[in-house]
């Protein structure tokens, strides 16, 4: 039986999650769990008033272009290993996507600690980013930009840079003043400026390692002047570890490219509602081709169905075949526009009849995800 945790219960959901991800909380940081929890439904089985299994199912919107989407965050997820192996993890997940329809958290988001175990239930990568490491010798400034570094706290300009750089791109969280309090609390900030704030990053640097969590320009010259104020620090660090956005075009402007880039994928993604989910995509599509899709969905019923996509609307249609067919993971994929429709037949998911369809849809903008819950 899966019911709602209530607060008499956070003990055991703190207790369970210190064991499982092997980390003890501070009084002062529990408690502040404790009021988080407080946003959040937590999911869980129990065993003899013992909690056993849980979820935590958090309340986000995330930016698509400038439409801002409902959006259902999975984290927490965890089971004591006496009760391992039972199903727990995946009554709770099937349980969590009906909660978020129910909502109107209409796609999902976790962070996964093994991405094929996600995958057999419905999400699917969608954003990953590029681990740039730059030793010390390598640190050499780009041509000398016109602009002026400050340093400080968050302020408007750094949340309105963010909002601005999250519509170019699908899949960045849309975030709070609290959301930002926990950034600044945790991150150092410097902004690029030419007459307005052009850009910033958010960094530390520790023990040699400077470590630049968020390098975001919105323009060439912030890009350079925010690698150059980076060079600044050549001495005091031995070490430089940037984490960019997939695309980024830093590492080939450097004087010496041959450096260490790897890519990691990052977080996963889950439309849990297809049919207001489509709704909301195609709201811009001026002009294709109407077809009918094919959406398979094991684990969330409501989607499984044919649908008819034109450039008045998404409707439900009878019988069984369709101009494209798409599995939940690789719809989700492709909408959010981290796999294209060549990508999904050279990976054997569509056949070459079926490019033209999705491409006729396919969205121009990039996948960017720059948070962690």
């Amino acid at each position: 039986m899966i019911r709602t945790l209530e607060e008499r219960d956070y003990s055991q959901s703190l207790q369970l999650s210190e064991y499982a991800f092997q980390y003890k909380l501070s009084e002062e940081e529990r408690e502040q769990r404790r009021e988080q929890m407080g946003d959040q439904k937590i999911f869980g089985i129990f065993h003899d008033d013992h909690l056993a299994a849980k979820l935590h199912l958090m309340p986000f919107q995330t930016w698509f272009g400038d439409r801002m989407i409902p959006m259902g965050g999975v984290a927490g997820v965890a089971t004591y290993p006496e009760y391992r192996r039972n199903g727990y993890v995946r009554k709770l997940l099937l349980h969590s996507l009906e909660a978020m329809k129910e909502a109107g958290q209409i796609i999902s988001m976790l962070h996964p600690f093994y991405i094929d175990f996600y995958r057999k239930f419905g999400w699917e990568v969608f954003a990953s980013y590029r681990q740039m490491t730059v030793d010390q010798k390598e640190l050499s400034p780009l041509s000398t930009s016109t602009g002026t570094i400050r340093r400080g706290g968050v302020t408007k300009e750094v949340m309105e840079a963010y909002d601005r750089y999250a519509k170019k791109h699908n899949g960045m969280l849309v975030r709070t003043n609290g959301w930002w309090k926990k950034k600044e609390d945790q991150w150092s900030i410097a902004t690029y400026h030419e007459g307005e704030m052009q850009g910033y990053i958010l960094y530390t640097i520790s023990e040699g390692v400077m470590t630049v969590d968020e390098f975001l320009p919105l323009t060439p010259g912030a890009r350079k002047g925010l690698w150059n104020f980076i060079c600044q620090h050549d001495s005091m660090v031995l070490t430089v570890k940037v984490k960019l956005a997939e695309g980024e075009v830093l590492p080939l402007m450097l004087k010496n490219p041959r450096i260490k880039v790897e890519d990691y994928p990052y977080f996963m993604t889950r439309v849990v509602d297809v049919e207001p989910f489509l709704k909301t995509y195609l709201r811009d599509k001026e002009t294709f081709e109407a077809f009918t899709l094919k959406v398979v969905d094991q684990h969330a019923p409501w989607n499984s169905a044919v649908w008819h996509l034109s450039v008045n609307g998404v409707e439900r249609r009878d019988g069984s075949t369709a101009d494209v067919d798409l599995g939940i993971r690789e719809l989700s994929a492709f909408t959010f526009g981290f796999l294209s429709a060549v990508d999904l037949e050279a990976m054997g998911h569509i056949g070459a009849g079926e490019v033209t369809f999705l491409e006729s849809i396919s969205t121009a903008r990039k996948t960017c995800f720059q948070d962690f819950f």
